[in-house]
């Protein structure tokens, strides 16, 4: 079960206490996070639905500034790109969670091969190990770092060992 405070841990960063706290977006997204069935439900649609969920959230409440205040005082321009970020690393919350079996394995797998999704790549290598040699965790780890900024996977894969 993902709790409101994991889903806050990932997006305080990117929208600030202040913002968190004049909305229920943390409370809606782990609401999605939630009612997710990972037997029957579409990953990609529950994507599009945090995505759509932070934008029109974002929107709303900047009264379509998209500025947000954040933390460490400065005002930030929230980009598209930014928001597709965060219903990514909101997405990993449910994917976490999937159950560990050859079929949501392939699932998985299949979503990471068709969307860019750091989320899918972040599950494969942490999650779904077992099910994997070490050439595909390798390659899963280079398609990370190459296509993916540090700061995004900084946290769960270590740096790239050069020799």
């Amino acid at each position: 079960m993902v709790r409101m405070e994991m889903v806050s841990r990932v997006l305080q960063p990117w929208l600030g206490a202040a913002f968190l706290r004049a909305s229920d977006v943390c409370a809606r997204a782990c609401g999605l996070l939630n009612g997710f069935d990972p037997a029957a439900d579409d990953l990609d649609g529950l994507y599009r639905q945090l995505d759509s969920l932070l934008f029109g959230e974002i929107r709303a409440l900047t009264q379509e500034d998209m500025r947000v205040l954040l933390d460490d005082g400065r005002t930030m321009r929230v980009r598209v790109d930014d928001v597709d970020q965060m219903a990514d690393e909101l997405l990993y919350l449910a994917l976490h969670q999937l159950p560990h079996s050859a079929w949501q394995y392939g699932r998985l797998r299949q979503f990471a091969m068709t969307h860019d999704s750091l989320a899918a790549l972040r599950a494969l290598y942490q999650d779904f190990t077992a099910f994997q040699t070490a050439d595909e965790l390798e390659l899963i780890a280079r398609t990370a770092r190459a296509a993916h900024p540090a700061y995004r996977w900084r946290g769960w894969l270590p740096e790239e060992n050069n020799g």
